[in-house]
């Protein structure tokens, strides 16, 4: 990995190298407007405060963070590669059976490199598969919110006007919902399987969810989501991060706190200059959708703090099928400038 900036001060470039769906190994880099960039950073720090364990009196504390891979790299690197395997999953790009491929990979180099350094297989194995198990649940979660993002480039880039990474849009797709809960049952049945094939018949393993510090953005595909919302853009929130959402419900939310998005005439904003700052919302539900400006306001003496997604369609007079109200209450917008005001009245509900 090469790291580009000031005496460590700020970071300007990461190059590391990560595998494709072709078995190639790729040169990628990150800078700081790429999506990825804030969690190879975080990788970086990682490496660069912690001593990666080339000691054979030693195991690792994890085997995904501090461990060594059969080529004397740092294990760490793993977890970008599965960060990657997830994404192509959740793309459909992979099968359940390809991930549980290039788990068995993982576990079965890093098994190698300790067992030809003197270490009892038996003694590590549980644990090496513990971690390789939340590394996989973290990726898991990462890679559908990594296909969120792609899939609201080409809307975003209708009112940014380029296809830049836009860092005031929520895109929200129920279908990634269920397919991260669906995989943690069978991320579970994968790591089974392979310590099985491994001879290790009697694995106990954790939950579901990561049970690490990063669970409060990792846990699920909402928390995830809102993550970015609430704490990284300040321009939305979803007040139940626990709801299991409506089937093919989804939506797109562009914030306008400079006042640039460019609007089609459909979308007519109001009156008044506090309104050159609307919003911008897409709702589909199945064959139903809706499209409108969402009057979001910077001066909280005059207008409420935040405007809820339901309030905001049932004020067009739109008819909305019952099914997805409770969705769409279950979620605010505001201004960044109005994020610590509704802040204070509505503290974070992490379903955990």
């Amino acid at each position: 990995m090469k790291v580009d900036g000031t005496q460590g001060i700020r970071l300007l470039r990461i190059e590391t190298t990560r595998k494709t769906t072709d078995g190639e190994m790729q040169t990628v880099t990150y800078r700081p407007e790429d999506p990825g960039f804030e969690d190879c950073f975080q990788q970086v720090k990682q490496v660069g405060v912690q001593k990666v364990r080339h000691s054979e009196t030693d195991l690792p504390l994890n085997f995904m963070v501090d461990g060594i891979r059969k080529d004397g790299t740092p294990s760490v690197f793993f977890g970008r590669e599965l960060n990657q395997v997830f994404q192509n999953y959740h793309s459909g790009k992979l099968d359940d059976r390809a991930v549980e491929k290039e788990l068995y990979g993982v576990v079965a180099n890093l098994r190698s490199t300790y067992a030809d350094m003197g270490w009892d297989v038996k003694e590590f194995l549980p644990k090496l598969l513990n971690d390789v198990y939340e590394q996989a649940k973290i990726s898991n979660i990462y890679g559908a919110a990594q296909c969120s993002f792609q899939d609201s480039r080409a809307l975003a880039a209708q009112y940014n006007g380029s296809d830049k990474n836009s860092r005031d849009v929520i895109y929200y797709d129920s279908k990634y919902y269920y397919q991260t809960e669906d995989m943690k049952t069978t991320l579970r049945e994968s790591i089974l399987r392979i310590g099985e094939s491994f001879g290790l018949t009697d694995l106990e393993l954790s939950g579901p969810e990561p049970n690490m510090a990063a669970r409060s953005i990792y846990f699920s595909y909402n928390t995830v989501i809102n993550e970015h919302a609430r704490q990284d853009f300040l321009v939305g929130n979803m007040v139940d991060e626990s709801m299991v959402p409506p089937k093919n419900f989804r939506f797109f939310y562009k914030s306008n706190d400079d006042g640039m998005n460019i609007y089609s005439p459909q979308l007519t904003a109001g009156k008044g200059s506090e309104s050159f700052f609307d919003g911008v919302l897409h709702v589909w539900y199945g064959d139903w959708s809706y499209t409108g400006l969402v009057p979001v306001r910077m001066d909280a003496t005059k207008y409420p703090v935040s405007v809820n997604m339901y309030d905001t369609i049932a004020r067009s007079g739109k008819e909305i099928p019952d099914e997805i109200v409770p969705a769409l209450k279950n979620f605010d917008f505001f201004t960044m400038i109005q994020s610590g005001n509704y802040f204070k009245n509505h503290p974070r509900k992490l379903p955990y």
